[in-house]
């Protein structure tokens, strides 16, 4: 639309000849309406709708045979401007005067806002007299959003954000840059900037200008870190500025950029204001130290965090996202996340287990790890992470290992010497004698007793069974560590069970077997497996004393492949203040001679050997629970282990 008078619309005039349809017919005007590509509608002089296109239909969702000759336009398009003296529709009536590009909301049948562009004129009859207007709107919704998405976006950056005109008028201020400037927003559009900003700023400006009309640049920029004077409420405040002037048509733009640079500024004086003692000290310091401000910007980096990273101090200064690097990017996001949260108070050091750290040639450092906030006046302003370099230490645990591997086999050793004690007592002694005079007694009764054959058999059955068990037992001091092959869990704790129940120390222990009957083949090392099992119940039959129940229970989680086992028992329980180091080598509660404390020590060696985890408890009802958690298959390495 344009700023012209509308044409008057004269259903007399035909056209030459008689024969063709006249531009000014009346159909041939209703079918260019019809066909006008914007959402039109007409008005009589009430605002009454007598006219509305399709594409008005489906903008508003209001049909053309309810609201013409029905509705009015206020009752459709339901704007801010509807019933007051701005309406747009009675202005260019009554004045004569058409509206074009003019932007509002209206609102669809269902309450929907749709902002738009309104063109508006009135229409006159032969007369020239006002019989009526029309108007033609455009849905800029698309144009809209991304308006505001602009808009959020200069909203929530941290810099500030200023755009000035030829006339040296502010056209656009952010809410940071109101902040900077100590002024609200809506009074800094149209104020001229001498005032706000330092002169030397300024004349950088100006002479921006005068380059980009002299060499026809289209843009300039110029970056610098300024320090505003104190008579613009700015004053011990550092800002890095960046300016572009651009020419837009025959005008000039200046858009400029604030970030301030105080902060990080006080965090470097106060650290150069640290005294040469506690200098020495970070020097000297055999762990890595590598102070960061809140953007990440390393400040300071020690000559340990040098040796075990590779990289020099140079490197790393003021360099952002190093910490971010070096840690991984899942585990820097969840430091600071543990450092923004506060569910270890506001002053609290959070420790983390060994962590990796990657070193400037790409090796995979182990490290202890600890993260803290430098705080201020109550708000964080930094953080300070130290870690020491654990190739040594883990070194020494792999000697240490290495040394437990022998003893685990002393161990075993000792065990079977203590059970081959007992079963050499009570069954290898007789068991020569019980064989060969029943079998003797079974050939002289050869079809002349049925029972006493049936008895004698049974009785050599089960001396041959005594004869199996003892078997087993030097078969599981033979075989050798580690050795992996598939096992049934269930035969594994069977077994164990076996091997232990006819001691004297098991006669009035009662067990009590709940084993999932279905439970997958496993793979690991049996042999390793019942020696675990062994050390529970020998430990559960000494702590009730020989008398008293143990409960063993086996069940499958097929959905992460796991075997539980949990081996409790009617004793005492364990005391609370020996909880912690059950698994400690050569820790014990018995008297000297009774034990070497290194039973459960590898026992939890072996659990994690075959990729499990092993855990001990107290019941509610009284006395301990072991539960031993183990995946089908035990990786094919050994794996390192700590008691």
């Amino acid at each position: 639309m344009n700023s012209k008078p509308a044409q008057r619309v004269d259903s007399e005039n035909t056209p030459p000849g008689g024969k063709g349809e006249s531009p000014l017919d009346p159909a041939f005007v209703r079918s260019i309406i019809d066909h006008f590509p914007m959402p039109f509608f007409i008005v009589d002089r009430t605002l009454t709708i007598t006219y509305m296109n399709d594409q008005f239909e489906q903008l508003t969702g209001y049909g053309k045979s309810e609201a013409v000759d029905r509705m009015s336009c206020a009752e459709v398009l339901r704007t801010s401007l509807c019933h007051t003296e701005e309406c747009l529709l009675r202005q260019a009536m009554d004045k004569r005067i058409p509206v074009a590009g003019f932007r509002h909301t209206i609102h669809d049948r269902e309450g929907t806002e749709i902002p738009v562009t309104a063109h508006c004129s009135m229409i006159t009859d032969s007369e020239n007299r006002v019989i009526g207007g029309f108007k033609a709107l455009r849905n800029i919704t698309p144009l809209y959003e991304a308006e505001q998405k602009i808009r959020m976006l200069v909203e929530v950056t941290r810099e500030g954000i200023l755009m000035v005109d030829e006339n040296s008028r502010v056209i656009y201020a952010n809410s940071r840059m109101a902040q900077i400037l100590n002024r609200a927003g809506i009074d800094l559009v149209g104020t001229q900037i001498h005032g706000l900003l330092p002169p030397q700023l300024l004349d950088i400006v100006s002479d921006m200008g005068r380059k980009v009309e002299r060499d026809h640049y289209q843009e300039m920029c110029f970056c610098s870190t300024i320090q505003p004077a104190g008579e613009f409420n700015l004053e011990d405040r550092y800002f890095e500025t960046c300016i572009v002037v651009a020419k837009l048509g025959k005008g000039l733009i200046t858009c400029m950029y604030f970030s301030d640079l105080t902060e990080r500024i006080q965090v470097e004086r106060e650290l150069l204001k640290a005294n040469s003692f506690l200098n020495n000290i970070i020097k000297s310091s055999a762990d890595g130290i590598i102070v960061a401000d809140l953007e990440g910007r390393i400040l300071l980096y020690n000559d340990s965090a040098q040796r075990i990273l590779g990289y020099g101090a140079e490197e790393v200064a003021g360099k952002a996202g190093f910490l971010a690097g070096i840690l991984g990017p899942q585990t820097a996001a969840e430091i600071a996340r543990r450092l923004r949260g506060d569910e270890r108070g506001p002053q609290a050091t959070p420790g983390y287990p060994p962590l990796t750290l990657i070193t400037k040639e790409g090796e995979e450092v182990p490290v202890s790890f600890t993260c803290a906030a430098i705080r201020k006046n109550g708000s964080q302003i930094g953080t300070v992470s130290t870690f020491s370099d654990l190739r040594e230490h883990f070194r020494m645990r792999r000697e240490l290992e290495e040394t437990r591997m022998q003893l685990l086999q002393a161990e075993k050793i000792a065990s079977l010497g203590r059970l081959a004690a007992g079963v050499a007592h009570e069954i290898n002694n007789p068991l020569s004698g019980i064989l060969i005079f029943a079998d003797i007694l079974l050939k002289e009764l050869a079809g002349r007793n049925r029972q006493w054959s049936e008895d004698l058999q049974e009785i050599i059955d089960q001396t041959m069974r005594c004869k199996e068990i003892v078997a087993r037992l030097l078969d599981f001091s033979r075989q050798s560590i580690g050795r992996r092959q598939e096992y049934h869990i269930n035969t594994a704790v069977e077994r164990s069970i076996e091997l232990v129940r006819h001691q004297a120390l098991f006669y009035n222990v009662e067990f009590v077997k709940e084993l999932q009957s279905d439970i997958p083949v496993m793979t690991g090392d049996p042999a390793q497996l019942q020696q675990v099992f062994i050390n529970f119940l020998l430990n559960a039959a000494t702590a009730m004393g020989g008398r008293g129940k143990i409960a063993i229970t086996s069940r499958y989680d097929p959905a992460c492949e796991e075997v539980t086992l949990e081996f409790a028992d009617s004793g005492p329980g364990i005391a609370p203040e020996i909880m912690s180091r059950l698994f400690d080598p050569f820790f014990t509660t018995k008297g000297p001679g009774e034990g070497t404390g290194l039973g459960l020590s590898v026992a939890y060696g072996i659990i994690q050997q075959h990729g499990g985890n092993i855990s001990a408890a107290n019941s509610p009802s009284g006395g301990a629970v072991f539960t031993v958690r183990l995946p089908l298959k035990s990786p094919e390495k050994t794996i390192e282990f700590s008691c």
